[in-house]
């Protein structure tokens, strides 16, 4: 992770939450038997994701929600790599379902955005490049799961497009630690600032972490 204290404007951020849905990383969910719930809650991801979203929410920092949605058997979904293959296998985040809805605690609030996509980048054929470009902000900050694949593809991508990508590792999860670890400690280090929920908060409200 990366030392320095973070210097961040609010009136550049937005906060990026993301695929934190039930079939995704909660018990009962599509994947369960992957251990994404287990890891979710070693990271304390709903709780910690949360209160920076309520954080942001007080600096006038846009909440943007990026949920992955399909419809009852995933027509036109491109069955190209395991991942797309595994959402229609698994019949998960359909439209509608208990599956598809964000984990509990972390729902759409009032002023929130939302966008949907069908591939695991968050930029991908949707209108998140739109809502930035609208909303005026060139510093995302991108919490969700899994860290690995849609966290990870969503920050090179937005590092790319020439946006400031940052990830609190603790507003992210994945399917073990070692998946995750990988992916903060050496995948995203070039991509983005890695850093944590506490520290994004601490530069935005101007609260010590931990407060």
């Amino acid at each position: 992770m990366n030392d320095e204290a973070l210097s961040l404007d609010p009136a550049r951020c937005a906060l990026i939450v993301q695929d934190l849905q039930n079939d995704v990383m909660s018990e009962g969910g599509a994947w369960e038997e992957t251990g994404a719930p287990q890891h979710a809650k070693q990271q304390n991801v709903v709780e910690n994701v949360k209160a920076l979203a309520e954080t942001c929410r007080s600096k006038g920092i846009p909440v943007i929600h990026v949920h992955y949605i399909v419809e009852a058997g995933a027509p036109g979904l491109k069955l190209n790599a395991p991942l797309f293959q595994g959402v229609k296998d698994a019949n998960a985040l359909v439209r509608g379902s208990w599956g598809a809805a964000p984990a509990e605690g972390l729902e759409p609030q009032d002023g929130d955005f939302l966008v949907e996509k069908m591939r695991m980048n968050a930029w991908h054929d949707t209108k998140l490049e739109s809502l930035l470009a609208g909303l005026g902000r060139d510093t995302v900050i991108v919490t969700g799961a899994w860290t690995n694949m849609s966290v990870e593809h969503t920050a090179r991508t937005g590092a790319d497009k020439g946006y400031f990508m940052l990830v609190p590792e603790d507003g992210c999860s994945t399917m073990s630690a070692d998946w995750h670890n990988a992916s903060i400690n050496y995948a995203l280090q070039n991509v983005a600032t890695v850093t944590t929920c506490g520290a994004v908060t601490e530069a935005v409200a101007g609260v010590p972490a931990g407060v």
